[in-house]
């Protein structure tokens, strides 16, 4: 940084000595009047300064105008740049007063650390894309875009096709927030793809595409390769632990006046025939057997993930084919390397170093990538329109006059307060659907941005990472919260493997001891 010593005067004239100076600059130095006037400069045309050393000293002198008036001068200090900008450099002024100025004393310095300076990388648009889209997905949007949908059909939630109408909307809703990925730069998507899928793709040289000839069926939807697959399974895993299918299947027995173990809490459950609600849950009713079961979800969720579900509807004969044995502790790592970054990042007395978390990132993308085939997005779409769809279903206001809830608890979400309800009725525990729901919602944007990331690529850098990190900080800050609050394990302090099934079993059986 450039500093001005105190000026001297010589008769007409002010002698200025300059510090700080920087090798292969060009300066130049100003006197100003009392009215910021330039009255006298001497130029410093690329500074050399000494040999070895990429800062020096210069002195130059300024000459005084005649009959100098008394008053504020200034000498200012500017430098000149490639592009011809003038920053200025440094200030200094003096007070004029009979032949001896005073000198003002220079303002106090004050000295800040800053964060190391983000490198930016082209591949942060595709986390940017994937935060967008699901962050598009709040349920008042999407309750509107089926309200819509039922309010167009005779009838309306009356009609004996409502459910089919809501699984249709709300497929639809899901579906137009996967738009292409935006690449506004042109510098991300590789031929209009992305280039995860292009390299995958690209492995199938004999694949025919049919854009090239209308009678050939084409090998690869080239569609897809220009988007990611809409949703995470992840997220259908996490409601399901929160009980929420329990719920609406203790809801349904009700209805038709079925027993079941817990259903005794909803026995004054009844619903008027001049209400929509019943005819939701008669037309919901009578879909159950096209409605994906809990033990194919089961085994979809350990061949994505090698996630377990505990419970009666899965017995643990059930035998698989495969399963991502190496998942959660790649899941895990990630977290945790990122935790440490952020922790590093903050102090800006170092350079956080993010190569532990763009290993953790090629590690989570290689054990994510096989899980991506058979039924991987078939499953995870239907499984995820049901779910919203018997969101939906739940937040009818009819459904609080029966299930009700806590009505100063800040709910995020209109079906919350029902499934809490029922959560405390059965005795599953007192811990909060919304911490549930934030697993699923920020566990979805991570491990999405990691599976359509090309993390494998080995030209990728640690900006690379250290932006996804950067991007991500709030979803993982918020999934490793509510992981702790739901599970008990804070991975803040290590990397724990243990199935999160199992470690909300352990406390559910500890809850019921005390």
């Amino acid at each position: 940084m450039v500093t001005i010593t105190a000026p001297v005067l010589e008769q007409d004239k002010v002698k200025v000595k300059l510090t700080g100076l920087r090798k292969g600059t060009t300066y130049e130095v100003r006197l100003l009047d009392p009215e910021r006037d330039v009255v006298g400069t001497a130029r410093i045309p690329s500074f050399q300064g000494r040999a070895g050393q990429a800062t020096g000293i210069a002195e130059r002198t300024l000459d005084l105008p005649e009959r100098a008036a008394t008053g504020a001068f200034v000498v200012q200090v500017v430098r000149f740049e490639d592009h011809g900008e003038v920053v200025v450099a440094a200030e200094r002024g003096f007070q004029l007063v009979g032949t001896a100025p005073t000198v003002e004393a220079p303002p106090a310095a004050r000295v800040q650390l800053a964060r190391t300076a983000t490198v930016p990388t082209n591949d942060v648009v595709l986390t940017r894309e994937i935060l967008r889209i699901t962050g598009a997905r709040r349920f008042a949007a999407y309750q509107q875009a089926v309200d819509d949908a039922l309010r167009d059909e005779p009838g309306r939630a009356f009609s004996p096709t409502a459910y089919d109408v809501i699984l249709r909307a709300t497929r639809r809703f899901l579906e137009s927030e996967t738009t292409s990925i935006l690449d506004p730069a042109g510098k991300y998507l590789e031929n209009g793809n992305l280039p995860y899928l292009e390299n995958v793709a690209a492995r199938y040289p004999d694949a025919r595409f049919g854009e090239l000839d209308a009678d050939v069926v084409s090998d690869i939807d080239d569609a897809l390769l220009d988007r990611p697959a809409p949703v995470e399974l992840i997220w259908t895993y996490w409601v399901e632990e929160s009980g929420f299918h329990q719920v609406l299947n203790l809801i349904l027995a009700r209805f038709q006046n079925r027993r079941i173990p817990g259903g005794a809490a909803l026995e004054r459950f009844s619903l008027s025939y001049l209400r929509p609600l019943r005819n939701l849950l008669y037309t919901w009713g009578d879909n159950e057997i096209n409605r994906l079961t809990v033990r194919r979800r089961a085994a979809e969720y350990q061949y994505e993930y090698g996630l377990d579900l505990i419970g009666r509807a899965v017995p643990a004969s059930l035998q698989y084919v495969e399963r991502r044995s190496q998942f959660l502790e790649s899941f895990h790592t990630l977290l945790h390397e990122a935790l440490v970054f952020y922790r590093l990042d903050d102090d800006t007395t170092v350079v956080a170093d993010a190569f532990p978390v763009l290993n953790a990132l090629r590690d989570l993308h290689r054990a994510l990538a096989p899980g991506a085939e058979n039924q991987f997005d078939g499953v995870a779409l239907q499984s995820r329109v049901e779910a919203m769809a018997a969101q939906y279903v739940l937040a009818q206001p009819e459904m609080r006059e029966f299930l009700g809830g806590r009505p100063m608890v800040p709910y995020e979400e209109p079906w919350m307060d029902r499934v809490d309800t029922l959560r405390a009725l059965c005795g599953w525990g007192d811990t909060s659907v919304m911490s549930f729901h934030e697993l699923a919602v920020h566990g979805e944007q991570i491990v999405m941005s990691v599976r359509w990331g090309d993390w494998s690529d080995i030209g990728l850098t640690a900006d690379s990472a250290a932006n996804w990190a950067r991007d991500m900080r709030d979803p993982v800050h918020r999934y490793v919260h509510a992981y702790r609050t739901v599970t008990g394990v804070d991975l803040h302090d290590r990397v724990d493997t243990t199935m999160p099934a199992v470690l909300l079993a352990r406390r559910n059986r500890a809850r019921q001891r005390a």
